[in-house]
């Protein structure tokens, strides 16, 4: 029982966050709205944000709100479920404390114009910045190529909703691919077709029978660590998927999201290939920094860029240039070459953990895909129904996500479901491998 009303008020969001109705990383209402809610006034709802926030359930954003930081959900009292199914970064590696003081010297050096509109394209010194940043990843943009786009997301929308110079009109995905870029074509009424990807990357004949046969403006890709499976094309693909692409006019969008978790400095993307300017790059920095920065970039080739702008503007006039100008100076200071360096250790002895885990339990159960690092991996199950599977996995303690989402309706394709490392510890990724066990073992499961 509470004592006191900011404890109840606590207590209330609390409990919101232990069952999953606040969701890790998600903001919280306003203090004002809050209080207006709950019929207190904003000191209680103060002090009761202040507490949690002392409790390590959520933190403060300056000139935003409050944010969940963790997210603990259970099955039965005593019984913690393991979360394999968020994809919002780790809290071991969320750079607050550094971003917070970004956000701060932003506010200082900025003053004013963090409060005034922006170009459409984005603030000139985060472009700035920007360019000399991608050379790091053998891409060589000019300023004027680069435009700063609220989260990766709405530069995937403009895309998949614009007009190209070809008047061609059909987008063609990977199989499975990003179940929200799936969603984002089905918003915009957009025709679509698939091809299957598999760990050693596309049947080229089969990539340039659809180039030849149907009018694709481009093709959305991931080149490593791809959503949901976690594959890489080799660059030996790349070049030869650029090459089918000039030769039938098709641009490639290339969603470069987790560029800053690659091991082998000799992968590069698509872009570093590109001579012939036919590579949309687009990448976030939600995946290895903040979710809620909702800041992305895209690298338009300039036949484009007329559309792009107009649409973009439509949207939202500019991009956030609070998020712009702390992102400047993250970029800008050593304290984004430590993250990343931190981040890269982090995730890669994770999936080492998880593979060790993998082989040694799943060996002739399942068809497992482990990449060396990442934050997906991919277990096919051949024999069982993945949404039934996905549903005893998670009676038993595990949530993770079902791979049939990520695939055109009726596109023929394997059961199988995506593990999500982020939020599971050491200790949890051996106890998951257990379950996945168990759950095959288990002659109850649902045949497909």
């Amino acid at each position: 029982m509470a004592n006191y009303k900011y404890e109840y008020v606590a207590n209330t969001i609390k409990e919101k966050i232990l069952c999953g109705v606040y969701k890790s990383g998600s903001k919280l209402p306003s203090i004002q709205m809050l209080a207006k809610e709950l019929s207190l006034n904003t000191d209680t709802v103060i002090r009761a944000y202040k507490w949690l926030e002392s409790e390590h359930l959520i933190y403060a954003v300056a000139k935003s709100g409050y944010y969940v930081v963790k997210s603990t959900d259970v099955i039965e009292e005593g019984a913690t479920i393991i979360d394999m199914l968020t994809t919002s970064p780790a809290n071991e590696v969320n750079p607050y404390k550094d971003f917070y003081h970004c956000m701060e010297k932003a506010i200082s050096l900025y003053e004013h114009k963090l409060f005034a509109y922006s170009p459409t394209k984005g603030m000139p010194e985060l472009i700035n910045i920007l360019q000399k940043h991608m050379v790091n990843y053998q891409i060589f943009a000019k300023e004027q190529d680069i435009f700063m786009t609220s989260g990766a997301q709405q530069a995937l929308f403009i895309l998949a909703s614009m007009s190209f110079p070809s008047g061609q009109n059909t987008i063609l995905v990977e199989q499975p691919t990003y179940p929200v870029m799936l969603e984002t074509i089905r918003v915009n009424n957009a025709s679509v077709i698939g091809i299957h990807r598999t760990a050693n990357g596309l049947d080229l004949a089969e990539l340039e029978r659809i180039f030849a046969q149907n009018t694709i403006k481009f093709f959305y890709l991931m080149p490593r660590f791809q959503n949901p499976i976690g594959f890489s094309y080799s660059n030996r693909q790349k070049k030869e998927i650029l090459r089918l692409a000039k030769k039938y006019h098709v641009y490639i969008v290339e969603d470069d999201y987790l560029a800053d978790l690659e091991l082998n400095p000799r992968n590069d993307p698509f872009a570093a290939f590109d001579v012939d300017n036919i590579v949309i790059y687009v990448r976030s920095f939600s995946k290895t920094l903040l979710p809620g920065l909702r800041l992305g970039m895209a690298i338009i080739p300039k036949p484009l860029q007329e559309e792009f702008t107009k649409r973009k503007n439509a949207i939202d006039l500019n991009s956030s240039v609070f998020s712009q100008g702390a992102l400047e100076i993250y970029l800008r200071s050593s304290m984004y070459e430590m993250h990343i360096k931190r981040t890269k250790a982090f995730y890669k002895e994770k999936m080492e953990l998880l593979s060790k885990e993998c082989k040694k339990e799943l060996k002739n159960l399942a068809r497992c895909y482990i990449p060396s690092t990442g934050i997906f991996a991919y277990i096919e199950v051949e024999h069982f129904s993945a949404e039934s599977f996905i549903a005893k996995l998670e009676k038993n303690g595990l949530k993770a996500m079902s791979t049939n989402s990520a695939y055109i309706d009726g596109f023929a394709h394997s059961e199988g479901i995506r593990l999500c490392t982020c939020k599971a510890d050491t200790q949890s990724i051996a106890r998951a491998v257990q379950i996945l066990r168990q759950a095959l073992l288990d002659g109850d499961n649902h045949s497909v």
